[in-house]
């Protein structure tokens, strides 16, 4: 019979089909439980940049660390995790990193200047010098940092040096030159510092500026006669120049030649090429030596309308307070109201514009003004007072008593102003035929007296 034998056959493939399916299933197991390292890397090195992007840093640093345990050899990993811990600021573990990539992979640029800039970062700047070296060839960028970083680092001697170089390579720069002199400054060094700025005049001494450094060195260092010398000799070089005077200037008159510094300071009070601040500068110091010496007042009068034209703070304030000196208010007020177009919330000079109207007996002026100004300063005093002033003078004596009662609110402390507010109101109310009250605050002007 072929039963026994068909039997036999359906439990033999049954077991062997049995066997075959837990073999793959087994597999599948072992595929998922151990997948490929290449795999994994990729998916953490992708989890770690997107991580980054969203600033997760913390995840991303985690899933780097899974990389450099799959593949310790590979560079790329260090940058990136030497480059989050620089943005998370752990410093040390990003040196280490970044120095770990450079190892692998000694050509890369990128990985030497991202070490780089995590030294000037932390200034320390003798690690960030042998750092920026191997970065020299790429830009002049990192040349011109090479001598930054030697000045930081005190290497001012390897600084100078740099700088020649460079000098030699790509020609002079304002920048290296102020480098320069800020080390000579640094280390005191005076007669490399006037040697320097002599040699840049000897080279080009078209360049008005050469001139002007070397006469202010040779002056800040108290060198008064090879300052002139090289005054008068930029005046030879440059005879149409106007800056040159204001060298010139100050030299004539320390020696006592007025006649001359007056010449140099109308040339440069009626410049029409030199900045402001220079002719404010000299106008100032003019200004001065008037004061010192009146008989030149005369002179003023020739360079005052220069003075009109400067937009300067100080010029006007200084004319002002010049003229208010020489008891000449309305020319005073005339630089008062200047300066006060820029300054419009000055309440000093608010106030002193608002007593020279009462001064120069300009009443409707005065009354105009200080309503002005109250609409902006409505609790001052002083306005209130100079209002009722004017008032009075122009005998309105009821709008005088309306403004100085509303001004009364803002009285806040017993000082000349309140005096002075109460002899004002007893007067306005005596005209006014108000006995009673005019007494009333004589009375409280009497009692400030006896505080005193």
């Amino acid at each position: 019979m072929i039963y026994p034998k068909l039997l036999i056959l359906f439990f033999f493939s049954f077991f062997l089909t049995s066997m075959v399916c837990a073999q793959i299933k087994q597999d599948s197991l072992t595929d998922l439980a151990s997948p490929d390292p290449e795999l994994q890397f990729q998916d953490n090195f992708y989890e770690a940049l997107k991580q980054k992007g969203i600033e997760n840093y913390t995840k991303a640093i985690d899933a780097l660390i899974t990389c450099t345990e799959l593949y310790p050899e590979r560079a790329v990993v260090f940058y990136e995790l030497g480059d989050l811990y620089f943005k998370t600021k752990a410093y040390s573990l990003a040196e280490i990193n970044l120095q770990k990539a450079i190892v692998l992979d000694e050509n890369n640029f990128w990985y030497k200047e991202k070490l780089y800039q995590l030294y000037v970062h932390k200034e320390d700047y003798n690690k960030a010098i042998a750092a920026v070296k191997p970065l020299l060839f790429k830009r002049q960028a990192y040349q011109e940092d090479l001598v930054h970083l030697n000045v930081s680092a005190g290497h001012y001697e390897t600084a100078l040096s740099q700088i020649e170089k460079l000098d030699a390579q790509y020609g002079y720069t304002s920048e290296r030159d102020q480098t320069r002199v800020n080390i000579y400054l640094q280390t005191d060094n005076q007669n490399d510092h006037v040697q320097f700025l002599k040699n840049r005049l000897s080279e080009t001494p078209e360049n008005d500026q050469h001139f002007l450094n070397l006469i202010y060195t040779l002056s800040q260092y108290g060198l008064k006669d090879e300052a002139f010398a090289t005054s008068e000799s930029f005046f030879k070089f440059h005879p149409q120049s106007h800056i040159v005077h204001v060298a010139l200037y100050k030299f004539y008159l320390d020696d006592k030649a007025y006649d001359k510094a007056i010449n140099s300071m109308k040339i440069v009070t009626s410049s029409n090429v030199l900045a402001p601040h220079i002719k404010v500068k000299v106008l100032s110091d003019f200004l001065q030596f008037v004061k010192e010496n009146p008989a030149y007042k005369s002179v003023l009068a020739e360079v005052e309308p220069a003075a009109s034209l400067d937009v300067s703070n100080r010029s006007n304030l200084e004319w002002a307070a010049y003229y208010h000196e020489e008891n000449n208010p309305l020319k005073a007020l005339g630089f008062y109201e200047k300066e006060l177009l820029k300054t419009p919330e000055n309440l000093a000079l608010i106030q002193t514009i608002a007593n020279l109207y009462l001064e120069t007996m300009q009443y409707e002026r005065a009354v105009e003004f200080t309503l002005t100004q109250l609409e902006f300063f409505p609790t001052q005093t002083p306005l209130y007072l100079a209002y009722g002033r004017a008032q009075f003078h122009l005998q309105q004596w009821d709008a005088a008593l309306e403004w100085l009662e509303i001004g009364m609110d803002y009285i806040f402390e017993e000082n000349e102003t309140a005096k002075a507010y109460y002899i004002l109101m007893a007067d306005l109310y005596t005209k006014n035929n108000n006995i009673a009250k005019a007494k009333t605050f004589n009375n409280k002007a009497k009692a400030l007296n006896k505080q005193w």
